[in-house]
């Protein structure tokens, strides 16, 4: 069974800035026996998110979350408006018969 260390964040750091600054992850990872792969990672991260190698805690939001109750019931209205209508041509149309339908151009 292999043990795993745990490294602090600022050994990560500075085992980071180390292969930025040689520029070898091979030859930092036999100096501290850590696996080239993880080094890549702490890396990738160190240069998305800095030197705290995590994302940032989200801000919260300063607007408040509009309320589209209004909206949407104004929506519903139309919605229902607009099925109404649709029914009431359908409903003419059966009652049209087919060859008196004139077409218009």
């Amino acid at each position: 069974m292999k043990f795993t260390r745990k490294f602090t964040e600022e050994e990560r750091v500075k085992i980071v800035e180390e292969v930025l600054a040689c520029g070898s992850n091979a030859l930092i990872a036999a100096k501290y026996d850590i696996n080239q792969v993880q080094i890549s990672y702490w890396k990738c991260n160190y240069r998305r998110y800095g030197q705290t190698l995590k994302p940032k805690e989200a801000k919260a939001l300063d607007k408040p979350i509009p309320d589209y109750k209004a909206e949407y019931k104004a929506l519903l209205k139309e919605k229902q408006e607009l099925e109404l209508e649709v029914a009431i041509l359908r409903d003419m149309l059966k009652k049209t018969p087919r060859n008196k339908l004139v077409c218009y151009s």
